[in-house]
């Protein structure tokens, strides 16, 4: 088996919400997903009070442009009655989270024989923190 990464950082100092996509053209399955949330003043982990909210579902790949989506297109994507959540987490509960297909993996999901993209949504994240999503691939 075959597995690829991608990786999105989030900042706090660079605003309290970051959202994207991802289109996973040539995968067949997401393994694992995992995010961080540091204190950048200690470089550690961190605490529940400082965790920013964090959602992510499959969404019908039409609802999104590209992987830079703009805040606007992933909120109206994620309101939409065709997307599929995978992880909704209120904020000030999770600041690390991994969680994996235990050996199934999660299908990169059709609709109606369409395609699916994966949008992210992490909110109310605190200044003096950042972070990183990471997703795991299975390709082919």
């Amino acid at each position: 088996m075959i597995c690829r990464s991608t990786i999105r950082r989030f900042d706090g100092d660079e605003g309290p919400s970051f959202h994207t996509a991802v289109l996973p053209r040539d995968s067949s399955a997401l393994r694992f997903f995992s995010w961080v949330t540091l204190n950048k003043s200690t470089g550690r982990y961190a605490g529940k009070n400082r965790a920013p909210a964090v959602t992510l579902a499959w969404i019908p790949a039409e609802r999104i442009a590209d992987e830079s989506p703009a805040p606007a297109e992933v909120d109206a994507a994620l309101a939409d009655p065709d997307q599929i959540p995978l992880v909704v987490q209120a904020a000030r509960r999770v600041p690390v989270a991994y969680r994996s297909d235990a050996g199934a993996g999660f299908p990169t999901v059709n609709i109606k024989g369409q395609a699916m993209a994966l949008a992210v949504r992490v909110g109310r994240i605190l200044p003096g923190t950042h972070g990183q999503l990471t997703f795991g691939w299975r390709i082919g």
